[in-house]
């Protein structure tokens, strides 16, 4: 039976890149897949042992409905974590040349992330929002007068000329991605655990919730706010500690926290990223 891995698609996303990086030995047959959703359902489903999807970029913040499917469903948990250094190109189809780019075309992210060089190079060019960076690839592959932000490999797929390479606009570009299945994964040693909590609406709430970590001496890596959306002015928590749930100190902690807040949801334990690739 083959390893199926899902991942945000269509073929060249960054993505796809993250997911092909994490397995380097092509142990999974990947499969993309149109939405976010989707990738959660097929996990849910079991049409796939693995997905892939982005969590947050260096440059533009989070990817707020990762956090919102995370948040929503009961079985999928976050299985690994990577790290990946995204590199921009302006891809166009053959022989097109800058001063016939009319229209740019990528994700909204991408096109945040080349502004100042949009700016400067392509200032009268308009800017069209994309539900990918390949999407926007394979649009222009056949058009004159339009130019897409996508990867190396969106060019190669797509059959894209590289009119100009890295251009973003910041040379430290890292994007987080997830790596779900339907569990997390055994301790190693160098671990980080994800939760999710509601805290009861009074003053001190949250200082006390983060006390209960920094009394464990647990390094808190990450906090998120995400809005209630059946209530205005309520919020919940996204948290990351480092440590495994089932290391003791995790552990305790994990259980304190549990009897202050409204509710705790594990969202999975896993090998941490240090490293860019």
């Amino acid at each position: 039976m083959e390893n199926l891995m899902g991942y945000l698609g269509p073929p060249g996303t960054f993505t796809e890149e993250a997911a092909r990086s994490y397995d380097k030995n092509g142990t999974f047959l990947l499969r993309p897949y149109p939405a976010f959703d989707k990738v959660f359902s097929a996990i849910t489903k079991k049409e796939i042992d693995q997905g892939v999807v982005p969590v947050e970029n260096s440059l533009e913040g989070s990817v707020n409905l990762t956090f919102d499917l995370l948040s929503g469903n009961t079985d999928v948990k976050i299985k690994g974590e990577l790290l990946c250094r995204i590199k921009h190109f302006l891809l166009t189809a053959p022989g097109q040349t800058l001063s016939k780019i009319k229209e740019v075309y990528s994700h909204p992210q991408a096109l945040a992330q080349c502004r100042i060089f949009l700016d400067k190079l392509l200032p009268d060019a308009s800017r069209i929002n994309m539900s990918s960076t390949a999407d926007a690839a394979a649009l222009v592959a056949q058009s004159e007068g339009k130019a897409a932000i996508a990867s190396q490999q969106a060019a190669e797929f797509y059959g894209l000329e590289i009119l100009r390479e890295n251009i973003q606009d910041e040379p430290f570009n890292i994007t987080r991605f997830f790596i779900l299945a339907l569990v997390d994964a055994p301790q190693t040693g160098d671990d980080k655990t994800s939760l999710l909590i509601g805290l009861h609406d009074k003053p001190g709430s949250l200082f006390s919730a983060l006390g209960i970590l920094a009394n464990y001496n647990l390094n808190l890596t990450k906090i998120e706010s995400r809005p209630v959306r059946s209530e205005l002015g309520k919020y919940i928590f996204f948290l990351d500690i480092e440590g495994h749930r089932k290391d003791k100190k995790v552990s305790q902690a994990l259980k304190e926290l549990k009897e202050k807040a409204l509710f705790l949801k594990l969202l999975g334990s896993y090998p941490r990223a240090t490293t860019p690739i």
